[in-house]
Formats: structure tokens, C-alpha cells, sequence
């Protein structure tokens, strides 16, 4: 087959169009046999929702995606990670780094912004028993299409608050921020 000059691109197309026609290829419907696809939608199913949730691994942090019924916010994304990994993840080597909590966190948010309360103090978390909860409540946030990074939280517990923590690679960066001193209560 000669191709002309200025035109290889559609020649070659036509060819292999050609080709495969020529060896009975052609396009069928969906067959229902054997187990469906993991992960595939099922039918009826318009949405789905899930949770991302950010654990340790012995290659470092990742991220667990866990199916949800319906959005999940930071406050159930947070409690959810606290919970710990269910058994898929921990048969995936995951494990996490935050303390057991003695008391009750608390999660606000407001626009692209989480607040997590802690009854632990902030600065005995480990680097990334903080960038387990930074980027989990950040997760839960984020508005479809604004990437992570956009979301800023902020860690308050024993009386000392980290501000300004965003998720950028599995990370809480700026990690190192020095914290400030909350106001003591007035008696």
C-alpha cells in the first residue's frame, strides 16, 4: 500500500480499521459471566461515595479508601480514623501512630478550613501520627476538583494549637511549625 506525502496519520488509521475488520474484530455488549470486576459500580448506582482515611505502612503513610453510604465530613472521617484499621488494611501492613484519646475530639470546619480538637497534647504527636489526622480531616474536605493542599487545618490539644497544616504527599507540611500558646482560662 503506497501512503501519501502529508497524509501517514489517516493511512495508518485506515489501515489497521482495515486490518482489524478484516479479522472479524467488532464490538460487543457487556456478557454477564463469572464474579463482577472489584470496584466496579454496580447497576442503579448513580454515586458512590468514600472515605479516605491515612494510616502508617512499613513504606510509609498511605491512604485506605473505605465505601460510605453517603458523604463523610471530617468529624466522621477523624473518628473513623481513630477507630484504626479495619482488618483489609491491617492484612496491607497498616497500622497507625496516634495515641489512644481519653476524652472527646472535636472537629469544626468551616470554609476549606478543619479545626480537630484533641484531649491529648499536639506536641507529644509523632510527625506522623499528625499527618495521619491532618490529612484525613483535609481529605474529608476538599471540594471536588480543588486539590488537598487548599485546605487548611488546624491542631489544638494540652493546651498548645498548630496552625496552618496542610496534606502534600501523604505529609502535614509545615510539620515543623512552632506552636503557640493557647490563653489560659480565666478562673
Amino acid at each position: 500500500m503506497r501512503i501519501p506525502a502529508g497524509k501517514p496519520r489517516a493511512a495508518a488509521a485506515a489501515l489497521v480499521l482495515t486490518t482489524l475488520a478484516g479479522c472479524g474484530v467488532t464490538t460487543t455488549d457487556a456478557i454477564d459471566a463469572g464474579q463482577p470486576a472489584t470496584g466496579a459500580r454496580r447497576r442503579g448506582v448513580t454515586s458512590t461515595y468514600e472515605v479516605r482515611l491515612y494510616f502508617m505502612t512499613p513504606t510509609g503513610i498511605a491512604s485506605s479508601s473505605r465505601d460510605a453510604g453517603d458523604r463523610v465530613g471530617p468529624e466522621d472521617a477523624v473518628a473513623l480514623l481513630l477507630k484504626g484499621p479495619n482488618q483489609p488494611e491491617k492484612e496491607r501492613g497498616m497500622y497507625s501512630d496516634l495515641p489512644k484519646m481519653n476524652g472527646e475530639v472535636h472537629v469544626t470546619t468551616g470554609t476549606m478550613r478543619v479545626g480537630v480538637q484533641l484531649p491529648y497534647n499536639v506536641l507529644k504527636l509523632s510527625p506522623v501520627a499528625r499527618s495521619q489526622l491532618v490529612c484525613t480531616a483535609a481529605n474529608a474536605e476538599v471540594p471536588p476538583g480543588r486539590p488537598i493542599q487548599d485546605v487548611k487545618v488546624e491542631l489544638s490539644g494540652g493546651s498548645y494549637v498548630v496552625s496552618e497544616l496542610v496534606c502534600d504527599n501523604n505529609n502535614a507540611f509545615p510539620a515543623a511549625q512552632l506552636p503557640t500558646r493557647t490563653a489560659a482560662p480565666v478562673p
